[in-house]
């Protein structure tokens, strides 16, 4: 699941965490391979960057506490070029709890391979819309709207578009004011442009209504009716093969199914076997690279 820094399905968050608004994350920072005897900094950095993304604002409207999102971010410190900036990469998993069961499913796990931000000791993140904002909340700001979008789709049809367009104005006053790398509209299919560019494809739309299929049709069921639930997540499935098919190497879509492969295998190691024999198809088609992994679904 993690290409350079963690693998991680369940995790606990300290019970010292600060209670959030509408996001519940926790933020690690690991700085062991920058050549540095700095400690405080990074400390601090973590606490600030938990701080920011757990108690701003949002969503329009209130919610319980028990309703947040849920996730961890990892930030890997890989250089110091001079005080104050830094080259990182950045793993962000959001979690999404399934209804009727304790079962908590990884909705998204993407890999940031350009987090490269300037960060003074102290000074405080504070996001505006429409307004300008630096690169490190920009980023940070980006992942958070992304985020909620995805879980908004997964409760109600399209649900999340106000966090997609929110998203989409993040990266187009970033790529407008030169931010780099990360940040490109044009030749960098891993950038944040990329992908919020491909969630918003009228093409991919299908894919985003496979969100509310595979969760509040599929694995919200499953407890109470499994073998609905697996026609529900293979009709997502589905929808996500078409698309493909008219928009292959998709940023959004390879993300998507990257973070849910395992999940995928795991749904379909039972039930109706010419389900699971369509599911493995299908995910031979869209993710070849990973074909042996898929073979349990038809033994």
């Amino acid at each position: 699941m993690n290409r350079y820094l963690f693998t991680i399905i369940l995790f606990l968050f300290s019970s010292s965490a600060v209670l959030s608004q509408d996001l519940f994350f926790d933020v690690k920072v690991d700085a062991s391979t920058a050549n540095t005897s700095e400690t405080r900094v990074f400390i601090n950095m973590e606490n600030s960057f938990k701080q920011f993304i757990n108690e701003t604002k949002w969503m329009d409207q209130n919610i319980e506490l028990f309703e947040r999102i849920k996730g961890i971010i990892a930030i890997n410190i890989t250089e110091i070029p001079r005080t104050g900036r830094f080259q990182a990469q950045m793993q962000i998993q959001s979690i999404r709890p399934i209804y009727n069961s304790n079962y908590e499913s990884v909705m998204i796990n993407i890999a940031d391979r350009n987090f490269n931000f300037d960060y003074t000791e102290s000074q405080p993140l504070i996001y505006t819309q429409n307004s300008f904002n630096d690169n490190l909340v920009s980023i940070l700001a980006f992942y958070a709207n992304f985020l909620l979008a995805m879980d908004f789709d997964s409760f109600s049809e399209l649900g999340g578009q106000k966090y997609y367009d929110e998203a989409l104005n993040i990266a187009r006053s970033a790529q407008q004011q030169g931010f780099k790398p990360g940040w490109e509209q044009f030749g960098n299919l891993e950038s944040k442009y990329s992908l919020i560019q491909s969630a918003l494809n009228s093409q991919l739309e299908p894919v985003r209504q496979s969100l509310y299929l595979y969760y509040r049709k599929g694995l919200d069921l499953m407890e109470e009716n499994p073998e609905a639930a697996r026609a529900s997540i293979l009709q997502a499935l589905e929808n996500i093969q078409k698309a493909n098919k008219l928009n292959p190497n998709s940023p959004f879509i390879t993300l998507l199914i990257q973070s849910k492969a395992d999940e995928i295998v795991q749904i379909f190691t039972e039930g109706d076997l010419a389900q699971r024999r369509k599911a493995y198809e299908i995910m031979r088609e869209i993710a070849p690279s990973n074909s042996e992994r898929y073979e349990v679904m038809i033994d």
